[in-house]
């Protein structure tokens, strides 16, 4: 299966929702923030807090895949800045080319891993959108999917600071860094990960009141974990056929995706016989796993683009397309750029390069001039009720 093909059957997969208050956002105008995450559990409960307190539009991406379609998704809102949260290897840096193409302001805030994009947002989140959260937080472990809900929603209520733990640092440290001092602190876990907020059960190194919450995980969770995990491991297989991996790397994505599949088939055997909370560990440990073959095959193919002019010419053809299919569906005259876009086509079909490099920033040129020009027409085709699920343009 080609890439272009598994990038359409990733739409599937997408979700765009929106914050509960759109006060700033109408077809008249008004400013317009995108939050681009990966469905990431944790960065994306992260994204939709956010877009509770704000207003901003939550638009997700498969983990750490790139599609055309979710740059067509972003930009159907004409947003006037997107907040990417999230590190590359979640949100690939191609999405940050695509916005930048629109001259899009664009921003990135991530760290090394889960722990440190959670430090990075509730920091940028204070200092560059003036956000206040009151002095209560929500801790729970950052690879528990049902914990994490429950922290969000609690959160939610009161404007608590969400921070995220493994177990091995301590959370503590990280609200000092914030210059938060809390006067309440609510440990989320589930059976997943009972034992390993110690500290903060005993006090966490703060002089705040420390409340436990558990929470059960039902099958309605345990199953949307083995959902997500068998969707992972399809995608993996996906990429897996449209890169090839030096030896070592094949063997070891071959092994961990095997390793993916045994532990969804005990997941699935496990929720069979109503052992939730046992299926909903073996489909987190499935999910990851798949992550990790993702994660080697994306990493190759983002290799090929670079060096391979020819595809990293299809890539840009095809999110072009979508881009100008959408821009017709606004109302927008394209006719002239559908002309380039085709002799781009032909120069790229017959390994004419030069050519090919002039008309890709011709192209990006008149795109990027016509945009702007029309770009309202985008927001006067998008709604924005609270909780509204919605697709491209409705």
């Amino acid at each position: 299966m080609s890439w272009k093909k598994v990038a359409a059957l990733l739409f599937g997969l997408m979700l765009v929702t929106t914050g509960l208050a759109f006060s700033g956002v109408s077809a008249a105008g008004g400013s317009v923030t995108v939050i681009l995450v990966s469905d990431n559990e944790a960065d994306s409960a992260l994204a939709e807090y956010l877009a509770n307190l704000t207003g901003a539009v939550v638009v997700t991406t498969p983990w750490g895949v790139y599609s055309p379609d979710v740059t067509a998704l972003v930009m159907a809102h004409a947003p006037d800045r997107v907040v990417i949260i999230g590190g590359p290897d979640a949100v690939l840096e191609q999405y940050e080319t695509d916005l930048m193409d629109l001259n899009t302001t664009v921003e990135r805030w991530w760290g090394p891993n889960r722990y440190g994009t959670n430090l990075a947002v509730i920091g940028n989140a204070t200092a560059t959108l003036g956000l206040r959260f009151e002095d209560e937080v929500f801790v729970a472990p950052g690879n528990d999917t049902a914990a994490i809900r429950v922290a969000i929603r609690r959160a939610a209520g009161v404007h608590g600071v969400v921070v995220y733990t493994n177990g091995t640092g301590e959370p503590s440290r990280v609200l000092r860094r914030l210059g938060i001092k809390p006067w309440k602190v609510v440990v989320v876990i589930s059976p997943l990960t009972e034992g390993i907020l110690g500290k903060f059960r005993a006090g966490g190194g703060c002089n705040a009141s420390v409340t436990e919450v558990k929470v059960n995980v039902t099958a309605e969770t345990a199953l949307g974990v083995i959902n997500m995990s068998r969707e992972r491991i399809r995608l993996a297989k996906e990429l897996l056929a449209n890169v090839t991996l030096p030896p070592q790397l094949e063997r070891t994505a071959g092994r961990m995706l095997l390793l993916a599949e045994r532990e969804l088939n005990a997941s699935v055997r496990a929720y069979e016989k109503g052992n939730y909370g046992r299926a909903y560990g073996l489909a987190m440990a499935s999910k990851s796993h798949a992550e990790f073959v993702i994660k080697i095959a994306s990493r190759e193919w983002r290799m090929k683009v670079r060096f391979d002019p020819a595809m990293r010419y299809r890539v840009f053809l095809n999110r072009v397309e979508i881009q100008l299919q959408l821009m017709e569906s606004a109302g927008i005259n394209v006719t002239e750029l559908r002309e380039l876009v085709e002799a781009l086509r032909q120069a790229v079909e017959k390994g004419d390069y030069d050519v090919a490099h002039y008309l890709m920033q011709k192209i990006r040129m008149e795109l990027v001039k016509l945009y702007f020009k029309d770009r309202i027409r985008f927001r006067e085709h998008v709604v924005f009720p609270a909780h509204r699920r919605c697709g491209m343009m409705p």
